[in-house]
């Protein structure tokens, strides 16, 4: 990135005024948040984030590696469905009963009988201490046994010679019994044989009450279903060793079979029972209704009563149907005889009569049709020849008139032979409905034993049918659960897990890092980007210059008495450096044209250099400064204004001079003897005034008339005049030069300056009237302080670095 900034400043940053620096709005305080900001911000805080990070990997690392291990086993069981033949009247109970068989299996795993026989025969509620680390007792001694109401306490086990241990009873430490190898010692509800041979002199045996002990085991395990598709339970096991996972794991699976085939029997056993009484109960009832049958037969003589009864319900639906069927003709053809007789004088009217079915069989009906027909079209013809008085037209009429009576006449006449058959069978159904009431009640009764027959014949079967399984399940005694896969030993442990636990550790350290880092960076109030040196001065930063490994010398100078020095060796890390900032301060030499500093008619101007506290680089500034013009032909006067420091004449690894500026001041020297004239590049263009003598009234030298006559008599002489002054949150001499040059530049030093010394620095030189050119920004880390690769190429090519 270019160090060198556009010639033409932007409006939003105005220049200050002859009178007093521009320190723009105050930033002290919270800054303004900028997602550009965290890459250079993580980057500032790497080391910060790392070792957070770290701390906390190995944090995890040591309680991983501190944490009990726990080890898992498991078995896998089988949970088969009863056999036997399936009956509709027990499906549907079946098929909810096998909803909550498999939860009834999972609960049955973790219940208190079968965890108390576990614990029972493996001991679970003693643990035995041996240098610190829990052992089973059966690892310890030879012989073992815990009976359930043990009193819980510790029970300190000592070593002695040969071979006998001393039991003690905690607290107190009272003698409780001696052990001896060659027998079994019983006390407190232990029975136990010392051990023969052990690393361990001092042993703890634990005893915690039996109940707690069941209830730690039930949190131990858990029951689950492999998936939802299968009748398979997986029970996994924890424990604080490999063999104890597996033996609890198989203590569970052997006391749960235990108990299953104890309920399957009892269970079996009482079904069976059950069921014998039922089927005696159910065979006694259905002899009773068989032989109720036979009797209410014999005494009835009951005998095709089925068959009477469908053949008359045949007979009454035939009648009905035909009843019906007439219904419709002669309701049908009263309609029509009423059309007839509601419209008379209608030519057309007695027409319908031909649409009707049963009258269109009779000849009669069709031939009066017919001469109807025939009247009518010869009355048509004669009304369109003759008139209405007519004789011919008149004896039409008539003829017309009488036949429609003969039509009206029979169809009236059908019309009662209709309602006459329906009569006649309202009288047969009449007598069929009557028969059919008069069949005796005895078939019906004799159907309902039949029907209370056949219902308990099927249930009897039915349960004669799970007698037999009953039956054979007891004697057989085949379990109902299988196991699948029997406990193995684990071969690591289940937890702690290692590599989860490091990468969570790294990811809360990362986080623990980072929230650290932007903790420190809200807490920082020093300036480390160019961004907010400008907010925080309101003032452009003229220069930005790279931290150095070795800070020095842009351009090697020399006396005119002295031989050019040789060419040093130097590091391509070195050369690179040097060009670097040899760019940068020619960026500089050229911003400070537009910066204000210069006069309008290009005058002479003198620039002192300040910063706010030591280290900051303004000495390496202002001499760098005065190297870069005096290279290029510019008459350059450098004066060494810090007088309690003296760092130019250690930039320039010079001997101590005799005099120096405050000599001059003083009057024990002229401006001949203090002033130092060094060539550059070729050119004597650099000359250098050092400090001088210590003195401890360097601010009233400073401020004397005398140092303005210099300046005067220096800017007839030279055409830029630099001038290293110290900081001012030390000490005021710096306030007092600012007032009498035509410009100051401030240097602040990334990740050193503090933003508020930075801005009592500025109310200084404004109390004063000074004007501040703008900022160096010295010692920045990152993209800020890199140049383009074309830039290098072009400072390596100027040939500056000697």
């Amino acid at each position: 990135m270019s160090t060198r900034l556009p010639a033409v400043r932007d409006q939003g940053v105005p220049r200050l005024a002859r009178h007093g620096p521009r320190t723009g709005r105050s930033l002290v305080g919270p800054r303004p948040p900028d997602i550009q900001r965290v890459g250079p911000m993580l980057r500032r805080r790497r080391w910060s984030i790392v070792w957070c990070t770290i701390l906390v990997v190995l944090t995890t690392a040591v309680v991983t590696w501190l944490w009990p291990r726990t080890y898992k086993s498991s078995t896998t069981f089988l949970v088969e469905k009863q056999g036997g033949q399936e009956s509709p009247a027990l499906d549907v109970l079946e098929r909810l009963g096998a909803v909550g068989q498999i939860q009834t299996e999972i609960n049955l795993l973790s219940s208190r009988s079968v965890v108390e026989p576990v614990v029972d025969d493996l001991a679970l509620h003693v643990t035995v201490l041996a240098e610190g680390e829990q052992r089973r007792p059966s690892d310890v001694f030879p012989v073992f046994t815990a009976s359930r109401d043990a009193p819980a306490g510790d029970y300190r086990v000592v070593g002695g010679v040969s071979g006998r241990w001393q039991v003690h009873v905690e607290p107190g430490d009272s003698l409780l019994d001696v052990l001896s190898p060659d027998s079994i010692s019983h006390f407190a509800g232990l029975d136990l044989q010392a051990p023969r041979s052990l690393d361990a002199s001092d042993l703890v045996i634990r005893v915690v009450p039996f109940p707690l002990a069941v209830e730690q085991t039930q949190r131990r395990i858990t029951a689950a279903l492999v998936n939802r598709e299968a009748d398979l339970i997986e029970l996994t096991c924890k424990g604080g060793t490999p063999e104890t996972a597996q033996q609890v794991c198989d203590g569970i699976s052997r006391s749960y079979m235990r108990l299953r085939t104890d309920l399957q029997r009892a269970d079996a056993a009482a079904t069976a029972t059950f069921l014998r009484d039922q089927v005696g109960r159910l065979g006694a009832q259905l002899r009773s209704v068989e032989d109720s049958i036979a009797a209410y037969s014999r005494r009835h003589q009951v005998v095709a009563l089925d068959t009477r009864a469908s053949a008359e319900t045949q007979q009454d639906i035939d009648v009905q149907a035909q009843r019906d069927q007439l219904v419709a003709e002669h309701d049908a053809l009263q309609n029509l005889i009423r059309g007839i007789d509601s419209s008379p004088g209608t030519s057309k009217r007695f027409r319908d009569l031909a649409g009707y079915p049963a009258l269109l069989k009779n000849e009669a009906v069709t031939g009066l049709l017919s001469s109807l027909n025939d009247q009518e079209n010869r009355r048509v013809d004669l009304a369109l020849r003759r008139t209405e008085q007519n004789a011919d037209l008149a004896a039409v009429d008539t003829r017309i008139a009488d036949i429609e009576r003969q039509l009206h006449a029979i169809a009236s006449s059908y019309e009662q032979g209709l309602a006459m058959q329906i009569r006649s069978l309202d009288g047969t159904q009449s007598q069929l409905s009557r028969r059919l009431a008069a069949i005796p009640e005895e078939q019906v009764q004799s159907a309902r034993l039949e029907r209370e027959r056949s219902a308990i014949e099927d249930v009897w079967q039915m349960l004669q049918t799970r007698l037999q399984e009953a039956e054979v399940a007891e004697a057989v005694k085949l379990p109902s659960v299988r196991i699948v896969d029997a406990a193995s030993l684990p071969y690591k442990a289940a937890s702690p897990r290692v590599p989860l636990n490091l990468a969570l550790g790294l990811l809360m350290g990362l986080g623990a890092g980072v929230a650290l880092a932007i903790l420190r960076e809200l807490r920082d109030s020093r300036l480390h980007e160019r961004v907010e040196v400008e907010r925080t001065v309101g003032l452009p930063v003229l220069a930005v210059i790279p931290r150095l490994s070795r800070p020095g010398p842009v351009l090697q100078a020399f006396t005119e008495h002295q031989l050019p020095p040789r060419r040093e060796h130097r590091s391509t890390r070195a050369l690179r450096d040097a060009n670097v900032t040899l760019e940068a301060f020619r960026a500089l030499a050229v911003d400070l044209k537009f910066s204000g500093g210069y006069p309008t008619t290009g005058g002479p101007i003198a620039i002192a250099v300040t910063s706010s506290t030591h280290g900051e680089g303004k000495t390496m500034t202002a001499c760098n400064l005065a190297l870069t013009r005096a290279s290029q032909g510019v008459q350059t006067l450098l004066i060494d204004a810090d007088i309690r420091g003296s760092g130019v004449a250690s930039f320039f690894r010079s001997p101590s001079p005799n005099y120096g500026l405050s000599d001059l001041l003083a009057g024990s020297a002229d401006f001949a003897t203090v002033c130092t004239r060094l060539r550059v590049a070729d050119r004597n263009a650099l000359s250098i005034i050092p400090a001088g003598s210590p003195t401890p009234h360097s601010a009233e030298l400073l401020e004397s008339p005398e140092m303005g006559q210099l300046l005067d008599q220096a800017k007839a002489q030279y055409d830029l005049i630099v001038i290293d002054t110290p900081p001012l949150m030390g000490v005021t001499d710096a306030a007092a030069i600012a007032a009498m040059v035509d410009g100051v530049i401030l240097v602040v030093r990334g990740g050193v300056t503090d933003r508020e010394a930075l801005e009592l620095t500025l109310r200084r030189i404004a109390r004063v009237n000074g004007q501040v050119l703008g900022v160096v920004f010295n010692a920045v880390r990152g993209p800020e302080g890199d140049i383009s690769r074309h830039q290098y190429a072009e400072a390596a090519r100027a040939g500056g670095v000697r």
